[in-house]
This record gives C-alpha cells, structure tokens and sequence, in this order.
C-alpha cells in the first residue's frame, strides 16, 4: 500500500506544482486537496474536497500533508483575513491531519520568518512555524523560500517589480548568494516532496538550499 498525501493551497503557485509533482510520485497511492471551489484536474490518485469545513468528515487516512497556503494583506483585504489564511488555516489543517493519522507536515513558509521581525508578514510565518511544532509531527519540514518565480493567476505589482529586477541578476546571485536568488515555484515543491521521503524532526529548508536540492 502506498502512502496518501494531503495538500492545502493547492491552486496556488506553490500548491499547483505540488499536486502535479505529488501525482507523479510512486509512493503516493492517493493525493488529497482541499480547495474553495471545484476544479476541473482529473486524475485516477487525484481526490478533492471542496471547502475546509467538511475536510474533517471526507478525509480518510493521510501520511503526508504539504500546505502551500498564502495571501497577501492587499489580495485578503486586512490583517485580520490575512492572518486567517496564513495562521488559522494551516494550523486547522494541522490539527484534523494529526487526528487522521498524519505524521509528516510540509509547509511553505517565508524567508525572514521569525516572531521578532519588524515586518507583520514574517511575525505571522513565525507563529506559524512555532504552532506547527505543538502538534508533535514525527517530521516537520519548513520551507522558506526567497522571491518566487512562476505563473500566479493574480497580479501583485511588488513581487513582479522585484522579479523584474532580480532576474538578470539570477546566475551571479544562485553563485554568491544562493539564498537571495529568486527560486522558482516547481523548484520549492520539489525540495518539499524530496524532504518528505524521509527524516524526522524540524528540517528547515533555506532558498539556497532548495536551489541545490532542485539541480
């Protein structure tokens, strides 16, 4: 029997090269998502839920959770919302995973999180990492990506200024600077799946190492 794995945030940028990556992994018999609404991915392993309130019912046994979930306050409208998205969530996620028999918990974070920052966005990814380590996961794997690179079905002007201007820098920062180098989407989902096949503990992935882990 293989193994099932959960993923949360799965339309996003992150979340999207998960399920496909997930999809293709021998390992997985099963891949879970739990979305807003429906979507219209067809796959013989592919099992959706619609809506976080009736994940706890239709959810069967699951090994493996890999959370992508992520807004910003702009998208979410304000602090409070986005905090629901980023905090709530994940660790609600975390709770109902853990009742159904999970033991590994994957999560993409932030680069900078920390509860001291002086930036809200990274206090939050803080208590978020600090929640996820109650739960007593056998593996918890934190990612903390710098700026992500892909195709994101919204418009954030900032990210995509900052792409802009970093792109051209891309090979001399992946040389001297590999945690401040840009990392592309499937990369980070990628570096989350290879962590997953074993280990035990908190594994803190940094950009840089994800980078390599990707080559």
């Amino acid at each position: 029997m293989g193994k099932t794995a959960l993923v949360v945030g799965a339309t996003g940028l992150i979340g999207r090269e998960l399920v496909e990556q997930l999809l293709e992994e021998e390992r997985y018999d099963a891949v879970w998502m739990v979305v807003r609404r429906s979507t219209r991915w067809q796959h013989p392993k592919l099992h959706e839920v619609v809506g976080f309130e009736g994940m706890d019912v239709a959810l069967p046994h699951v090994d493996d959770v890999y959370c992508a979930l992520g807004t910003t306050i702009a998208v979410a409208g304000s602090q409070d919302a986005f905090k629901h998205v980023d905090l709530d969530l994940p660790l609600e996620t975390a709770r109902i995973a853990k009742q159904h028999g999970a033991t590994r918990y994957a999560v993409v974070s932030a680069q900078g999180a920390s509860l001291r920052s002086p930036f809200f966005y990274n206090r939050v990814k803080g208590e978020l990492e600090n929640g996820l380590k109650v739960f007593g996961f056998d593996h918890l794997i934190i990612a903390r990506p710098s700026l992500l690179l892909g195709d994101r079905k919204e418009f954030r002007l900032g990210e995509k200024a900052a792409e802009i201007v970093s792109r051209p820098l891309q090979p001399l920062l992946l040389d001297k600077l590999p945690d401040a180098a840009p990392i592309q989407a499937l990369h980070v989902a990628r570096a989350l799946i290879m962590a997953a096949e074993e280990g035990q503990g908190t594994e803190v992935l940094t950009s840089g190492m994800m980078q390599r882990m990707s080559r």
